[in-house]
């Protein structure tokens, strides 16, 4: 711990350990360093799917539009992910309490939350038919039988946090790195690499045309949902401002290595290879286990479990803030195990057939949402300086948001309806058929975008919040909760006039029965019901160590925010 003294380097309880402040801002207290982060996303990266997907692409497209689709791929992602990663490490926020702040609203971020859910719960169905695939060929036991023995093994798995993700990642990546390392080894010193050459040579196809248009829809439907799981791991992330260090690098190692290289790249290239040595089939759970017998279905035992921990944990991210507007917040881990629950049940629907086209519907779906995101984050605010503290503080809180944002509300409706409809006419043979499906993603993108950047020009700002910021009056920037104890930001909390105290956001999201008389009532009665928290000796040592690398708070009420709240 050399860079944080005889500090630990998180502090936290242990149910912090299993939420990892879901419903909250992630304070200095609570960062991961760039290595963990990266060996968690590996868990993703190392996914059967990026095995499979550019197989059965290149079955239907051609090898040769495969991989521009993967160059274009990797270039996309980088640049989505170390936008949300840098943007997620500097406010706290994971993707669903940043859309509340970006041109959203409070309830208007629900949409999007709740399709965020259903792309992790498409990635767990599929990489569970996967491993059952595998556990149906080496026990002979109906595959039907195997999803819900392989969905019964993730319960205890899904129950804990990062710091568990993280230390099962690490030491399951050697498992995994030994056991592919043996598989190509095998297959390279059985294979006829003759006929391999003449399988590869009659897939490999011309480029462009509509091959390329489906095998780029299909990796946008893998885009967008990666970049949004990169800021859920971001907000984890380590910077100059908390306890422990992260690198300068730091975000464009998270955003590059894992998923830009290591899955598009790196498993792209080795599932390729594998598809063309087995003769055709894109199935790693068949494959794997027809090449190495029991160290096949152990090699792919151990990567399904990697992946679908991290689906599992970022889907239960996912119904908790849904539910929490509801004010139903029974903790991380108990949606965690709804998860798992309702994964097992969608594998019964057999998605890992129909994967291409659920990609690209998806990817219409969340090309609406980075739509949205990025005109909001780099054009109406970066560039225009609209919002609180000039653009740079994203409000989440439920106290301060609107309910609604039209300014992203309305573009994300328009480009999700237009988007849906002619990626569902394209796919029934209308519209113009695939080509339509294809570029639905793009029109999806462009009308959210463009319209969000027009809309959020001429509010200025006015969508954000229902008052300007009420400024922390002391100069801690991490406080113990009343109501929990929990450690959290000091800009996380707000003076509540029902507790007659200032409270967490999370415990804010828990209350029920307080009628939201804080959007109503005036600052100075605000201000003077609630009582300040009070400072504890075991966090002097942590302030004073956050106070060393941060400028201190502004404590002049709103000298940073416009009156155009």
């Amino acid at each position: 711990m050399s860079d944080t003294g005889d500090l630990p380097a998180r502090i936290g309880s242990g149910s912090v350990a299993r939420d990892d402040y879901a419903l909250g801002k992630v304070p200095p207290t609570w960062r991961y360093r760039t290595s963990e982060i990266v060996l968690s996303l590996t868990g993703g990266a190392t996914a059967a799917i990026f095995l499979s997907l550019p197989a059965g692409l290149a079955a239907s497209f051609g090898i040769a539009n495969v991989l521009v689709a993967i160059v274009y791929a990797v270039l996309v992602q980088t640049l989505l992910n170390v936008l949300y990663v840098k943007t997620a490490s500097r406010t706290g926020l994971g993707s669903a309490l940043m859309s509340r702040g970006l041109a959203l609203g409070f309830d208007g971020a629900a949409w999007t939350t709740l399709l965020y859910w259903v792309s992790w719960l498409t990635y767990f169905a599929t990489e569970g038919q996967i491993l059952s695939s595998a556990l149906s060929a080496q026990t002979g036991i109906p595959v039907k039988v195997s999803y819900l023995l392989v969905g019964l093994v993730f319960l205890p798995l899904v129950l804990y946090g990062l710091q568990f993700v993280a230390k099962f990642q690490k030491w399951t990546l050697y498992a995994y790195v030994v056991g592919l390392a043996a598989l190509l080894v095998i297959v390279l010193s059985r294979a006829d690499l003759s006929v391999t050459r003449e399988f590869i040579a009659a897939h490999v196809g011309s480029v462009g045309g509509i091959g390329l248009l489906g095998a780029v829809a299909s990796y946008n439907g893998l885009v967008g949902n990666v970049a949004f799981g990169h800021a859920d791991m971001g907000r984890l992330l380590a910077n100059d401002h908390s306890l422990v260090r992260s690198g300068r690098r730091g975000a464009l190692c998270v955003a590059l290595l894992p998923y830009a290289f290591g899955a598009y790249v790196i498993a792209g290239a080795i599932g390729l290879l594998l598809w063309a040595a087995s003769g055709g089939d894109a199935n790693p759970g068949q494959y794997m286990v027809a090449i190495m017998g029991v160290g096949g279905f152990l090699l792919i035992v151990i990567t399904q479990l990697r992946i679908n921990l991290i689906n599992a944990y970022s889907g239960s991210l996912s119904l908790a803030n849904f539910f929490s507007r509801l004010r139903f917040t029974p903790g991380r881990s108990v949606w965690a195990v709804v998860m798992v629950v309702l994964g097992t049940l969608a594998m019964y629907l057999n998605v890992l057939d129909h994967l291409g086209t659920v990609l690209a519907v998806e990817g219409v779906l969340l090309a609406a949402w980075i739509g949205v995101s990025i005109a909001d984050l780099l054009l109406v605010r970066g560039r225009g300086g609209h919002g609180p503290d000039n653009g740079r503080f994203i409000e989440y809180r439920r106290a301060m948001l609107r309910h609604w944002n039209w300014s992203g509300v309305v573009p994300l409706f328009a480009a999700t309806v237009v988007g849906s409809f002619l990626a569902v006419g394209g796919l029934l043979g209308h519209l113009g058929g695939q080509v339509t499906l294809y570029l639905s993603n793009w029109v999806s993108f462009l009308i959210a975008g463009g319209l969000t950047w027009w809309l959020g020009t001429r509010a200025r700002g006015r969508g954000y919040a229902i008052r300007p910021r009420i400024a922390w009056p002391r100069e801690d920037l991490v406080v113990e909760c009343p109501l929990d104890g929990e450690v959290v930001s000091t800009d996380d909390l707000f003076p509540c006039p029902y507790h007659k105290q200032w409270i967490c956001s999370q415990d804010c999201m828990h209350t029920k029965e307080c009628g939201d008389a804080c959007r109503s009532m005036p600052e100075p009665v605000l201000v003077q019901i609630a009582q300040l928290p009070p400072r504890t000796p075991g966090l002097e040592a942590a302030n004073a160590r956050l106070r060393g690398k941060t400028r201190p708070p502004q404590t002049a009420a709103r000298n940073a925010d416009s009156a155009s709240e």
